[in-house]
């Protein structure tokens, strides 16, 4: 049984010894998946057969913070991807894909503060539409009226990955696109000639004039400055490793 799965319950006596102790800060993991909870109700879209969820969540902490839960993130992680599971099949939402929840460090935030950022990732065939891509091309997403912050639009930005190791060591690829898959395979936008990369290995993802680049659960994994992520937001210069290649990317 994960460690949220009973957050109502007894569990909560098990969140606030342990990990109070282990933790150590003032953001608690209960807390975290109540905000998850939260952010996917407000960010539901419906259609006429389903009520669509986002699936891909980066919880912003502050760096002090991000620092004493990066000793057990990936676990935290994986129990929150789970509770996820649970609140969706519980409230009868629709996941467009498997969760995924990482957490970056935002300097910005004091102590105890959370923010988080939520995304549908694409679906499973890039090739021929699905009923689940006709469905959300149709949908409408619910803003709470509390919850509406007006901000100044993004800046335009043209993100470059410059591969600096690897079969394909020169080549540069402007990332022009919205959502761009990368791997071995034909039907990728960026085609990597590295047998260590998986055919459907990473995608990157432009919102808000950040990318973020995601690991589609490839067999060696994805890393940025040498950390493996799961999902993370990229920062100009990042260096950005899949298989034998290494990537940095730039922004002009």
């Amino acid at each position: 049984m994960g460690v949220l799965s009973g957050l109502e319950g007894s569990l909560e006596k098990y969140i606030e010894g342990f990990f109070k102790d282990t933790f150590g800060g003032r953001v608690q993991p209960v807390e975290i998946a109540k905000r998850l909870a939260r952010e996917m109700r407000n960010c539901r879209r419906v259609s006429i057969n389903h009520i669509y969820v986002p699936n891909q969540y980066m919880v912003h902490l502050n760096p002090s913070e991000w620092e004493k839960i990066s000793a057990f993130g990936t676990l935290l992680s994986e129990e929150l991807q789970e509770y996820i599971r649970q609140k969706a099949k519980e409230k009868k939402y629709t996941l467009s894909g498997a969760p995924s929840v990482s957490f970056t460090q935002d300097e910005s935030l004091d102590e105890g503060m959370i923010r988080l950022e939520s995304g549908f990732s694409e679906v499973p065939s890039l090739e021929e539409p699905t009923a689940l891509d006709r469905d959300i091309e149709h949908t409408q997403r619910f803003f709470p009226v509390k919850d509406i912050v007006l901000a100044d639009a993004a800046p335009l930005v043209y993100g470059i990955l410059e591969v600096d190791a690897g079969p394909d060591q020169g080549k540069t690829f402007p990332l022009g696109e919205i959502t761009i898959l990368i791997g071995r395979r034909e039907g990728c936008q960026i085609i990597l000639n590295d047998t260590s990369v998986s055919r459907r290995h990473a995608r990157l993802e432009l919102h808000r004039g950040r990318y973020t680049v995601q690991d589609l659960g490839s067999t060696n994994g994805t890393r940025v400055n040498g950390v493996k992520i799961t999902t993370k937001v990229l920062e100009p210069g990042d260096v950005l490793t899949l298989g034998t290649t290494v990537c940095t990317f730039k922004v002009e």
